[in-house]
């Protein structure tokens, strides 16, 4: 299972490919097209699969990223994950505009958060909450296709090999120039990446770490609508309940393929309304009802049902475009190992 945690954690390494424009008519030799520069992404791909696109106002880039990396940051409640990259002098590089591969050197996978428990001192000298930001895994390129990858937090390395032929996963984004209207299309592809050889590493108390990973990684494919944890606004409560194809309530999804229907709870309480308990005693009205449901209606389509109004919605899914994506970190019952769940959202439209 470490295998699965460095896919999944492993860092940007964008894969070159040729810029897409016309060369020079004049310059007909071979020996000039050798000379093509390489660049990190091309405009309208000419081996695009739907074709070149007709609005020459709008453009198309192409990236391509290992499977372990993601380009959007992950937050959760308080915390931002997020992956930077640097040069060989460890100066910081924008991935967006990155038109030389040789500059990247180093990544790293780092978690920002604030420990409300410390406090640091600001340029205008008032205390303020501690801004912490926390390495938790490095990687350096070490050769064509390889990568080293460290686990800082049970000191773990482990070497890594890309197979750039094998696509795994897409997503997209699109950007708007408010000015002309025209649209910047950015589509990254990211493929396989697999583990070929591992090491035992010390602690900083000259202790041995097992390279067996002491916990494993699960990732889950969701629909965007959904969200695994309950979301709390002031006093009222949000939350998801999967209910399979015999109604039943699946307290633990493994496998989100097997859900029929969501039903997103609303909770709160009723301070204004009271109920007598068992002791007697009265205390304000616990209320609970469903404002929405989603009812799977065929492969990759639901049908959105919101309350009160019974308003219908049909939606269609897209599981090769990611929007988002959110971590839990659990303690398994039966092993008591830590397993980090991952949840990868895919694009839903209205359809």
């Amino acid at each position: 299972m470490k295998q699965h945690s460095f896919l999944l954690f492993t860092t940007l390494l964008l894969l070159s490919v040729f810029h897409a424009t016309a060369q020079d008519k004049k310059k007909g030799k071979k020996a000039d097209e050798e000379k093509t520069p390489v660049f990190n992404y091309v405009i309208d791909d000419p081996m695009d699969a739907f074709g070149p696109k007709g609005d020459a106002a709008d453009t198309n880039r192409y990236f391509l990223f290992p499977e372990f990396y993601s380009y959007w940051p992950v937050t959760v409640n308080d915390t931002v994950l997020k992956y930077e990259c640097y040069d060989a002098a460890h100066q910081p590089l924008n991935m967006d505009t990155l038109h030389n591969l040789s500059d990247l050197h180093y990544v790293s996978f780092i978690r920002f958060y604030t420990d409300y428990l410390q406090t640091g001192i600001d340029q205008d000298g008032k205390p303020q909450p501690l801004k912490v930001a926390n390495i938790l895994y490095k990687y350096e390129r070490t050769g064509n296709d390889t990568w080293t990858a460290l686990d800082n937090i049970n000191q773990y390395r482990t070497t890594l090999q890309e197979q750039t032929t094998k696509i795994v996963r897409s997503d997209t984004s699109i950007i708007t120039n408010k000015i002309t209207g025209s649209k910047q299309l950015t589509i990254r592809r990211y493929y396989k990446v697999v583990e070929i050889a591992k090491e035992n590493e010390v602690n900083p108390e000259n202790k041995t770490i097992s390279s067996e990973a002491p916990s494993t990684v699960v990732t889950h494919l969701v629909p965007e609508f959904y969200f695994h944890r309950p979301q709390i606004i002031k006093d009222t409560t949000l939350e998801f309940l999967c209910y399979d194809n015999r109604d039943s309530l699946i307290p633990e999804v493994q496998n989100y393929d097997d859900v029929r229907y969501f039903s997103l709870f609303k909770k709160y309480t009723d301070t204004e309304h009271t109920y007598t308990d068992k002791d007697g005693s009265k205390k304000p009205l616990p209320v609970s009802f469903i404002t929405k449901r989603y009812d799977a209606s065929a492969k990759d389509k639901w049908m959105s049902i919101e309350y009160p109004g019974n308003k219908l919605t049909e939606l269609k899914g897209f599981k090769n475009i990611i929007v988002s994506s959110d971590t839990e970190q659990v303690k398994d019952p039966v092993t008591d190992k830590q397993v980090l769940h991952v949840y990868n959202r895919y694009k839903v439209i209205k359809n």
